[in-house]
């Protein structure tokens, strides 16, 4: 029956721009253009072997692996915590999802830096980051507010 109530709210969530699709996925577009591109300049024999050198020393070196992996998590966390936003319907009036500023490891998981819009505050978040951390495939989140800036929200994800 909630289900049913719920339905014309999901429709809520505005497409992005162009600009803040490019912004969102920044990395990945910058592998499928970078990578053709690197192989035309330098060849494709000198792109191979350095790519599996790079390849070798991750799966040798327990410190390139924990710093490779931390890495590849700060990529997708905040593909999961838009993806959670959206599901919660943490999002504004006109169906604007909060702006993921900034990702960077910590030693339990990540630290994620979130610009709330207008019409979304830090208990938005506090009262579904038990959904935030599954999204995250996380064990637990805390959500903090910035000292200096009301509107920015920190979410640590906790591995």
């Amino acid at each position: 029956m909630t289900r049913n109530l719920v339905r014309p709210l999901e429709s809520r969530v505005a497409p992005p721009g162009p600009f803040v699709v490019v912004w969102r996925w920044r990395y990945e577009a910058a592998l499928l253009i970078g990578g053709p591109f690197l192989v035309s300049v330098v060849g494709w024999q000198l792109t191979v072997t350095v790519a599996g050198l790079i390849t070798a020393l991750v799966s040798v070196s327990p410190f390139a692996r924990r710093y490779s992996l931390a890495r590849l998590w700060c990529v997708v966390t905040p593909h999961r915590i838009r993806t959670a936003c959206a599901e919660a319907l943490i999002v504004t009036r006109r169906g604007r999802l909060p702006v993921v500023l900034w990702t960077r490891p910590t030693r339990e998981g990540e630290r994620v830096w979130v610009y709330c819009r207008a019409g979304i505050v830090e208990a938005d978040f506090a009262g579904t980051a038990p959904l935030i951390a599954s999204a995250c495939w996380a064990r637990e989140v805390r959500v903090t507010t910035s000292e200096r800036h009301p509107a920015v929200i920190r979410v640590d994800v906790i591995r």
